[in-house]
């Protein structure tokens, strides 16, 4: 429920402009402008808090967000370029030192994950971070046996064709020609001792997952875990988005039971993270594959 203080209010009609739904709305009549809330439109409220946000009377209260929490907005102390030079030299990083990750550390990275903007304007992306060597272990191996019985069924031609009906044909051609060509060298590695690959023997596990009915929640997990690798590559951290783990967390009952992940809430993306093992001394040059305006 919104509620305006008519004291403080002026009736600028900002937050009405702003809100995703107009549901503050601006009147004039004999002469006197005022601001209320419509009745019919007020069950659409996001939670998005843009109309608190923005009023410059402090007028406006959403009931569930803590207008306490709002703090003032205050002047940018970073550069264009000093953001360009972040995204531009940030790297994937693949290979880590044997060094923990102080949790302290962890916990500034997720503080980033915190201010990530969501679809809906409410709260549903939740985080799970491994740091503890026995549970990544743990996670490895049945991470490792998950896609063993994949490569086994994917050879089977009967298997194979009940696979491709039930994810579709684009997941089925990215399992079968990016995936799995180099999961069997994977599989071989770990068997033989040579080290984990799906992990890439990280020294943490971050997971963002979702409720499965909300409207943007793999987007959301997505922006999420894009905040948590800048602030992490300030800190010092090395990050790489592993695309093997989320589909595994969600299928497997064996990693659900690992995890404690709720039956509605799959897994839409992850970071191993580490300090980084090699230092780049280069930056490695990326384009769009296509920028154009329409006229």
């Amino acid at each position: 429920m919104i509620s305006i203080d008519n004291v403080k209010c002026t009736a600028c009609g900002i937050c009405g402009t702003v809100c995703p739904r107009h549901i503050l709305e601006t009147f004039e009549e004999k002469d006197e402008k005022y601001t209320r809330v419509s009745r019919e439109r007020e069950g659409l409220c996001m939670l998005c808090g843009h109309c608190t946000a923005v009023c410059p009377s402090d007028a406006i209260r959403v009931e569930g967000l803590d207008f306490d929490a709002f703090k003032p907005v205050r002047p940018l102390e970073i550069t264009e370029d000093s953001l360009l030079t972040l995204m531009e030299q940030r790297r994937s990083v693949r290979r880590y030192k044997d060094k923990p990750v102080p949790r302290d550390t962890l916990n500034r990275i997720i503080e980033a994950s915190h201010r990530a903007p969501t679809g809906t304007g409410r709260p549903s992306t939740g985080v799970i971070v491994i740091d503890k060597p026995e549970t990544l272990e743990a996670l490895s191996k049945l991470l490792h046996e998950l896609y063993r019985g994949l490569e086994k069924a994917l050879g089977n031609p009967i298997a194979s064709f009940f696979i491709k009906r039930r994810v579709g044909n684009k997941i089925f051609r990215t399992l079968q020609d990016f995936v799995m060509p180099g999961m069997r060298w994977y599989l071989r590695w770990k068997k033989e001792g040579r080290g984990d690959e799906i992990l890439r023997d990280c020294k943490a596990l971050i997971l963002f997952h979702s409720p499965i009915l909300e409207p943007m929640g793999e987007n959301n997990c997505v922006i999420s875990a894009f905040h948590a690798i800048f602030m992490a590559e300030v800190l010092g951290v090395g990050t790489c988005f592993n695309d093997l783990v989320p589909p595994a967390c969600s299928r497997s009952p064996e990693i659900r039971k690992l995890l404690g992940l709720p039956k509605d809430r799959e897994v839409y993306s992850s970071l191993t993270l580490g300090f980084a093992k090699y230092k780049y001394r280069k930056v490695i040059p990326r384009r769009l594959a296509e920028f154009r305006y329409l006229n």
